[in-house]
Formats: structure tokens, sequence, C-alpha cells
């Protein structure tokens, strides 16, 4: 029988065969005012999915009640649990929070939709602490095969049997809990999926996601604060469609090591408002390096050249000397 830190290890290796290689540079389109809020602010703002473009963003997987036949994922049963549960108890999740990318520069589509101005990032240190990339796929036929394949992956087998529960819930249903790190990782890999697929209309756009979730309501779970320690605090910010605020969560890269989670953290005494307060406080005192920005592109439109000189001006200023500066060659007028 291995240890409990070895077959957590394990555990952590096989949740990383889940993850996106998401490698090179890859491409926010944006305003002029929001190339110039990034740069100035070393932010990049993620929006709460409820108020983006897509009105089904991060539920698309939820439409897709035939995806699997009956025994389709009988040959790995934490799997096939996860997902007859993911089906079962639909998520309404709003602590979701996503800014998108693009792996495809100068893209007429993205800057009629988007801005004219494209930044390129360095996507492996878009990566931290609470923060994670997701490469977008576009059909269920395509996340069929991404789930079936990580189902058969090698680390699914581990160095000790399998440990079951029996238990009896509250609703008098009898139920089975496999007490071993799979489990967790079988969850895991199902609400990547849910993060993956998008809406075919979109595939042009070649997306790839930086999601973060923060709770704004902890409910009972508010008992277990250290819960939500990776949890990016949650700012608001105007609107000009809904005019309300909307919220968004903020991704830096720190100036020194970024503190860890710790369990042990004293929060006697505090209640969950005064918590959050202190993250917020905490956060706005962090001093920000700069941003993995590559390169930047100036779309199509008037005054190219002029826009490219002021960019790399602002760029120089803030400290971004290596960035290079394109122009598009797209001929589209842009106005």
């Amino acid at each position: 029988m291995v240890s409990r830190e070895q077959h957590l290890k394990q555990v952590s290796e096989l949740i990383r065969t889940f993850a996106d290689p998401c490698k090179g540079i890859i491409y926010h389109y944006t305003s002029a005012k929001g190339f110039q809020d990034i740069i100035e602010s070393g932010e990049i703002w993620l929006t709460n999915t409820e108020f983006v473009n897509d009105t089904i963003e991060c539920r698309t997987l939820q439409e897709e009640n035939n995806l699997f036949g009956i025994d389709d994922l009988s040959f790995n049963r934490y799997i096939k649990k996860w997902w007859d549960n993911f089906l079962r108890d639909r998520d309404r999740s709003n602590n979701y929070y996503i800014t998108s990318f693009s792996k495809i520069p100068d893209s007429l589509e993205q800057w009629r939709a988007y801005g004219n101005i494209c930044i390129g990032f360095e996507a492996q240190r878009l990566k931290k602490n609470g923060f994670s990339l997701y490469e977008c796929v576009y059909s269920k036929e395509e996340i069929k095969r991404w789930i079936i394949e990580k189902a058969k992956a090698e680390e699914w087998v581990l160095d000790e049997p399998d440990r079951t529960r029996n238990f009896t819930g509250k609703d008098g249903v009898a139920t089975t809990s496999y007490e071993d790190g799979r489990d967790g990782a079988a969850f895991d890999l199902i609400f990547n999926a849910s993060i993956k697929l998008k809406h075919s209309c979109y595939s042009n756009e070649k997306e790839i996601r930086l999601l973060a979730v923060s709770s704004h309501d902890w409910g009972w779970e508010s008992k277990y604060p250290f819960l939500f320690d990776k949890n990016p605090p949650i700012h608001f910010r105007p609107h000009p469609a809904y005019k309300v605020p909307v919220p968004y969560v903020k991704f830096f890269i720190p100036d020194n090591t970024e503190e860890q989670c710790d369990p042990s953290k004293d929060y006697t005494g505090k209640t969950e408002l005064q918590i959050k307060e202190e993250k917020r406080e905490k956060e706005k005192e962090q001093k920000r390096s700069l941003l993995p920005i590559q390169e930047v592109w100036v779309g199509p439109m008037p005054h190219k050249e002029e826009t490219k000189l002021a960019c790399e001006i602002l760029l120089r200023e803030r400290g971004y000397k290596d960035a290079q500066t394109k122009l598009s060659e797209i001929p589209y007028r842009g106005f």
C-alpha cells in the first residue's frame, strides 16, 4: 500500500495530463482604450461569464445529453460517475470569470468584432495560482474524443487498489464513494471539458481562454474560509449595455513570490465580508510586474502609422522595450 503522499503525487500527475499545452504566443483583441488600460495597470480583467457575448458561455456541454452511450464510459467508472452527476445536477454556477485570446493574429473577423489593437502574450506565463488556460473546441464530436482520450490515460492506473465506502445519503439513496484521488481527478476532467466546449458558430476565433473561479456567496462553506484562498477578489466596472456594475477579477503578475494557499491561516472571528475586504486590500497593495507581452498589432484603421508610433512610445515608457509592434496588412478601411 502506497503512502497518502505518494498517492496524491500520482493523482497530481494524472490531473496534469488534462491540461492544455497552450504554448507560444496568444492574442487578445481589444480597443485602443483597452490596450492603454492593460499597459498602464499591468492587469488583464476577466469578466463574469454571465455578462459576455456568448449567452451559453461555459454551459455548452450541459446541452449535450446524448454525448455518450450507456456503455461508452464503462471502462472508467470514476468518469462515468461524474458525467452522470454532471447531467443530473446542472451547473448553475455564476462564479466563472474569463478573458479570451486567439491563436491567430491579424484576423479581419476579430478586428471587426473586438477592436483595432491585438496584444500578443506568452501563453505559459499567463498561468498562475487560481488562473488556468483552456483551448476551446467547437463540436460535440471533438469534446467526446478529448474526454475518452483523457479517460484512457495510463496515469489512471495507480499503485493501490480502489477504496470504496458505501453509505446511505440524507435522501435515503444508497451511494458508493470512491475514496481515492481518482474521484477528484474525474471531477476535474469533466469540469475542464465543460470549460473547453464552445458553440460552433465561434469556431473561427480559435479561442484560448483564461479562467478563474471566484465565489460571491460562500454559503455553508463560509465556515471554512481557507477553501476560498485561491479566489481572486471581485471588482465592478460600468457596462454600456447592461447599465449596471459588471463583476470582474484581475489577473496580474506580482513582483515577488506569490503567496501560496495556507489552510492554517487564522480566520478566527472574522466575517466573510471582512475576509473579502482584506483580500481586496492586499491585492491593491501588491506591486505588479510587467505582463508577458511579446508583440502588439495595429489593425486596419485610418492613421495606422501614427497609431503604431503611439503604441511604441506607450510600451517603451511602461517598460515593454522588447515588445514588437506590427501593422496589419489586411486591405480594409476599418471605419
